[in-house]
């Protein structure tokens, strides 16, 4: 069984803080990043390996990157305790704040 994000069209779309990493994203960009996070985060919902994945995510050389299982890189980390000062899991925290934050209000 293959999980639904291998046949998508935009599999950039599991990687949404991946296609804009140089630099602070300009508000626009953001914006885009945090709705390709919503939306795969919607397809995970319905895919039937998403357990298996979540357990890839979770190792350490996923981890810190995309979109597994449903789950953003900094939601993983916190579910791992295994935050570190001055990393990019820092940056991986801030962004599924970020998205749970915009979630709110949109």
């Amino acid at each position: 069984m293959i999980g639904l994000c291998t046949s998508h069209p935009n599999p950039d779309m599991w990687f949404p803080e991946e296609q804009e990493s140089r630099g602070r994203p300009s508000r626009s960009a953001h914006q885009r990043m945090v709705e390709s996070a919503l939306k795969a985060i919607a397809i995970c919902t319905q895919c039937p390996i998403r357990a298996q994945c979540l357990t890839d995510g979770m190792r350490e050389e996923n981890i810190e990157h995309g979109i597994w299982g449903g789950m953003l890189a900094g939601d993983r980390i916190i579910l791992a305790r295994s935050r570190r000062s001055g990393t990019i899991r820092e940056q991986a925290i801030a962004f599924a704040e970020g998205v749970k934050a915009w979630q709110s209000i949109g």
